[in-house]
């Protein structure tokens, strides 16, 4: 009887996985079964324009051979040219839709691949509530005390448990990959650490970006399943607190903090600079970026979307609050590849000189970039 139970439970449990497998990957494919067919379809165009680019590159050829030899009238050459440009005109046309389909189709691969990800945590938190709940009801038949109901499609208490923040930062962050390579600019401050602790760890970007220069570090987030998300992908992080966590540290030798700050109170962020100080060791840093509130852009575009922003964090107040806790090397920088693809043009007119040089500080306030970061070396 107990090996006929035991063979039920699997058979259910795996009807159960391979439903929802079905469920949460089915559409992934249906998309990259449709970007699959668009990039076919360029490449068949793209091999035709190629076919015709020979054919004028030919009767160009065959143009340049009448003129010298002088059988082809004025008329019929100026003719010949003009259906040229035609052809020439509706391959540039058709070069610029191919160009804009592979950039609609890089997007679309690049949302296909963060919902993908998605999808496989989802899995992995579902499975691991089944694991719970078999085991809660086998004590429950062992003890026979009722169990607890357990909420398999919930990766745990948190702040962020009224929406589902991994899905939320996939559709509004940006992609794995383009966050990664934004925080690239960071590598320069860690690469002779051994010991660095990643607070507010998220999705893994900057964690994925140590992991790959050889350098040691270990994330933490609030959020369970960022943490199950980071260890699912072979990165060590573990869910908490972050300044309880450095609290409990012996020694740090970098501090990564990626938009996290603008979430905290500020006796939070004071205890955040407190800490990160009493723990890194002599020449260790601590790198904080976050939206800058001196660009009028991150307000209409980027920082109320986020329903957890408890309020932007000015770079001079940031400073601030590090040199109070007893940090001295001190620098702030404005990340370039936060910086709206916007810009006020000058007029290009006699006596402008001085409107332009006032519209340039305008355009500076608008667009100017929407994220900073604040260096701090002990």
């Amino acid at each position: 009887m107990s090996n006929t139970s035991d063979y039920m439970e699997k058979k259910t449990s795996g009807g159960i996985r391979a439903f929802f497998r079905r469920l949460f990957f089915g559409s992934l494919f249906e998309g990259f079964s449709a970007v699959s067919l668009d990039i076919e379809q360029m490449n068949q165009r793209a091999g035709d324009i190629e076919s015709a680019v020979c054919g004028i590159q030919k009767q160009i050829d065959e143009l340049r051979e009448e003129v010298q030899r002088g059988t082809a009238s004025d008329e019929e050459i100026i003719t010949r040219l003009n259906a040229l440009e035609a052809i020439e005109k509706a391959l540039r046309n058709d070069i610029e839709t191919i160009s804009v389909n592979l950039r609609n189709n890089n997007a679309a691969i690049e949302r296909l691949s963060a919902d993908d990800e998605f999808a496989k945590l989802k899995l992995n938190v579902i499975e691991k509530g089944m694991k719970n709940n078999r085991l809660r009801m086998n004590q429950q038949n062992e003890t026979a005390q009722p169990a607890p109901a357990v909420d398999i499609s919930s990766g745990g208490e948190s702040e962020y448990e009224e929406i589902d923040y991994f899905d939320f930062e996939n559709h509004f962050r940006g992609s794995i990959e383009s966050i990664r390579k934004a925080q690239e600019i960071y590598l320069e401050y860690f690469r002779d650490k051994k010991n660095v602790v990643d607070i507010g760890c998220g999705r893994g970007e900057f964690l994925s970006l140590m992991k790959d220069n050889g350098i040691s570090a270990r994330g933490v987030d609030i959020y369970q399943p960022y943490a199950d998300y980071c260890n699912m992908k072979g990165l060590s992080a573990e869910c908490g607190d972050g300044v309880k966590y450095l609290s409990q540290q012996d020694s740090v030798d970098g501090i990564f903090v990626g938009q996290v700050v603008e979430h905290l109170k500020t006796g939070e962020i004071i205890r955040l600079c407190n800490t990160a100080y009493e723990k890194l060791t002599e020449g260790g840093c601590i790198v904080i970026e976050t939206p800058n509130p001196t660009s009028l852009a991150i307000y209409t575009n980027a920082f109320y979307i986020d329903p957890s922003h408890m309020k932007p964090v000015h770079p001079l107040t940031m400073k601030y609050f590090l040199e109070k806790a007893g940090f001295r090397d001190i620098s702030i920088v404005y990340t370039e590849q936060s910086r709206p693809p916007f810009e006020i043009p000058e007029l290009d007119i006699e006596g402008a000189g001085e409107f332009n040089s006032a519209m340039k500080n305008v355009s500076g306030l608008l667009y100017g970039s929407q994220d900073y970061a604040v260096i701090a070396v002990k």
